[in-house]
């Protein structure tokens, strides 16, 4: 996986530096740090209600700050959908003293007994998506509005170590998920001047017992009007709000992430 999203990234790199020749290609490059703040529950072929540990009563997941990885282009190529890629990781540890016997991958962990849970939820995004059509035009720039579809591969990994009942020996039990998951994706820009815009981004789907959506909003600061070059820096900060409801492999999370963020980049 990793060196997949090394090459796709490497691609849009190599199409960027040939932008130069060809004036109807745009390309954006941001990178920043995102706050986690994560809630909620997350259990592995649970049975019955207790057997789902909450990530912050109970295991006492810790907040963290991980880094954020975009890249976009646009064209003016007709039919063709632009691109944008992003990255973020995401991992949280936690530990805790069970108050009740707890079942997690078919073996039943001991009340009064230390505990330790893991969960990474690393995520690679590929959206493809169309501006609509004529909005920029007709609003002097003031509006962008992008309508598209964005394939989430999340990368889920849950891992618990404890005392088991029967016979009080330390164990641990862990349970790993690839999942692509596709999702509508939304992103409007409202820029009412050069050098201030509005940014907010929504990525959602529901089907069977999952649902997951992520919705962010921003304020971009761009150097137009400041800087006269070809490189046109920005600095956008804002906040993120991830929910995560997942019934996959025997695998039962309803997850909340959530947490402030700030990104510089470039536009050429």
């Amino acid at each position: 996986m990793k060196k997949l999203t090394l090459l796709g990234l490497g691609s849009i790199f190599l199409l960027a530096g040939s932008s130069k020749a060809g004036p109807l290609i745009d390309f954006e490059a941001s990178i920043g740090a995102i706050q986690q703040k994560p809630r909620g529950y997350v259990s592995y072929k649970p049975i019955q209600d207790v057997d789902k540990i909450d990530v912050k009563n109970d295991a006492h997941l810790g907040d963290k700050t991980k880094p954020w990885v975009k890249l976009k282009l646009e064209h003016s190529v007709p039919v063709v959908p632009n691109i944008k890629l992003a990255y973020m990781p995401m991992k949280f540890d936690g530990s805790g003293v069970l108050t009740r016997d707890i079942n997690w991958g078919g073996r039943t962990y001991k009340a009064n007994a230390d505990f330790n849970l893991s969960v990474k939820l690393d995520r690679v995004d590929t959206t493809l998506y169309y501006n609509l059509p004529f909005v920029k035009t007709a609003t002097a720039g003031k509006l962008d509005v992008e309508l598209g579809l964005n394939v989430r591969t999340v990368m889920f990994d849950g891992k618990l170590n404890g005392t088991e009942k029967n016979t009080n020996l330390s164990i641990s039990e862990s349970k790993s998920i690839t999942l692509p998951i596709p999702m509508g994706h939304l992103a409007v820009e409202v820029r009412p001047i050069n050098q201030v815009s509005l940014v907010g981004e929504l990525n959602y789907i529901s089907y069977s017992k999952n649902t997951y959506y992520d919705y962010a909003v921003g304020l971009r600061l761009n150097s137009h009007g400041f800087v006269q070059t070809t490189l046109k820096p920005f600095v956008e900060v804002g906040y993120r709000h991830e929910k995560l409801k997942l019934d996959e492999e025997s695998v039962k999370a309803d997850l909340k992430v959530k947490g402030l963020y700030a990104l510089v980049g470039v536009r050429f």
